[in-house]
């Protein structure tokens, strides 16, 4: 071979073992990987504390908050977070998901390296799920996601030790990941399935005594518990904005995230060794369609199909080798400008600093046992900040119907019945709702009502008591 092929075909070389900076990064990726971890997640945290807003955002993380501090006999599974509660301060619960995350990282490291897995894809798939807005969003917020991802990797953790008293103890960890949505537990099952037959190919009698009580009991949780089939949403659905990051959406995948996916796809279409993947995608899209919480799974085979797909293409010879390097330049600096444009976005997810600390305020100075009137997306923080009961939660239809039909109002004899019948005592107004709510009509010219009294206000952020009618 002659010396001036020999540069041309090193440069082809971007992902492979030939490159001494790639190489490095795949042999050390447990290390780069935990610093970009790290790294993806205290950028929120840093900014919402720098703001001076909450450092836990989102609708989700107040509703399991909530539910954790007035947990019943048959919500036993929130045990341990009404126990985390209580041990450590409310300014330290950011650590919550981060160690969930750093732990999930370990682990998972741990488990693909005993696998035949190259150590390439497994980079390249943690590198472009690390930097996806739902993976962002669950690991920065109380989610039950992320304690589900975790008890599945730590299943199957324990199940690839060799001492086969691990094997037994994945039980724990499985069954505790049926109690969140039933979604996921079928998720789960399926994935415990196909682990035994198409992947470790034994379906003894070990591996029967894990599933069949985790299907069990999964089957208990939405029969008699009843978890619901999806939890959630926690904010107001819209299906591609919720899909795409790119589009505004509260976390959505990247655009070329997807791009790169369907590459991926295109790539390995019936390809050996792939199709077990393919069996969730179906699952993965008909979950999202009916509720864009379970994006997280979909993220996840995205992620995989993406770095399938990116290797792939930069794994081949290229005729033109400087086109090569463009592209692969220009996808890498794609994926990180879509996450970036998500971290400008970060100050906008509720709650704000004014709803904080209007909301608190209202909590220690207005003393009523009524409910409170505000949109659906606010009722979580108003459960938590404010310990009162809202007129609507996002989650029941009716009574979103109820609070819109409040809120649109275009009279007070239409408004007041609403407001003595379901007993309301006090109005929330946040910035959000003087944004998208009229001005001229409906509640914001309602309030201009003697009966109604303006208590606290910062900034866009206002709390108004409904007085009773003097008898």
């Amino acid at each position: 071979m002659t010396e001036e092929i020999k540069p041309k075909i090193n440069e082809q070389k971007i992902i492979s073992g030939k490159n001494p900076v790639f190489n490095h990064l795949v042999h050390n990726q447990r290390s780069y990987l935990l610093l970009l971890l790290v790294l993806v997640l205290a950028i929120p945290l840093l900014t919402n504390y720098s703001i001076g807003k909450p450092i836990i955002m989102g609708g989700e993380s107040y509703y399991h908050l909530s539910q954790a501090e007035n947990a019943k006999t048959s919500q036993f599974y929130y045990a341990p977070l009404s126990l985390t509660l209580q041990l450590i301060p409310e300014e330290l619960l950011f650590l919550i998901p981060v160690v969930l995350a750093i732990s999930s990282l370990l682990l998972f490291i741990s488990m693909i390296n005993k696998t035949t897995i190259s150590k390439r894809l497994t980079f390249f798939f943690l590198l472009i799920l690390f930097i996806s807005p739902p993976f962002i969003f669950t690991f920065t917020t109380i989610s039950a996601y992320s304690v589900y991802l975790f008890l599945v990797i730590l299943g199957f953790f324990l199940q690839s030790k060799k001492n086969e008293i691990y094997h037994y103890l994945s039980i724990i960890p499985f069954i505790g990941a049926t109690f969140f949505d039933f979604y996921s537990s079928i998720f789960l099952i399926i994935i415990m399935v196909t682990h035994i037959y198409l992947v470790k190919r034994e379906s003894n009698l070990k591996n029967y005594i894990i599933l069949i009580p985790t299907t069990i009991v999964a089957l208990v949780n939405v029969l008699f518990l009843k978890i619901p089939l999806v939890l959630g949403p926690f904010h107001f659905e819209q299906k591609i904005p919720d899909l795409i990051s790119d589009l505004g959406g509260l976390s959505g995948i990247n655009f070329f995230t997807i791009m790169l996916a369907f590459l991926g796809l295109f790539i390995t279409w019936k390809r050996k060794g792939f199709y077990i993947f393919y069996l969730f995608l179906p699952i993965a899209i008909l979950g999202y369609v009916y509720n864009t919480q379970t994006i997280f799974h979909l993220t996840m085979l995205m992620a995989f199909f993406a770095a399938t797909g990116f290797v792939k293409i930069f794994q081949r010879d290229w005729n033109l080798v400087v086109l090569k390097k463009f592209t692969f330049y220009l996808l890498i600096l794609g994926l990180l400008f879509s996450t970036l444009t998500y971290f400008e976005r970060i100050p906008d997810i509720a709650p704000s600093q004014d709803d904080f600390e209007v909301l608190v305020w209202s909590n220690n100075n207005i003393e009523t046992n009524g409910k409170v009137l505000s949109i659906p997306e606010n009722s979580y923080f108003i459960e938590y900040f404010m310990k009162q009961k809202p007129l609507s939660n996002i989650n029941i239809q009716g009574s979103n119907e109820l609070s819109q039909k409040a809120l649109s109002a275009l009279y007070i004899d239409e408004l007041f019945p609403i407001l003595e019948d379901n007993n309301v005592t006090t109005i929330y107004i946040n910035q959000y709702m003087k944004t998208e709510l009229p001005n001229e009509q409906g509640i914001h010219f309602l309030l201009k009502n003697e009966r109604f009294k303006i208590v606290h206000s910062q900034k866009n952020s206002e709390v108004w008591l409904f007085v009773p009618e003097e008898s």
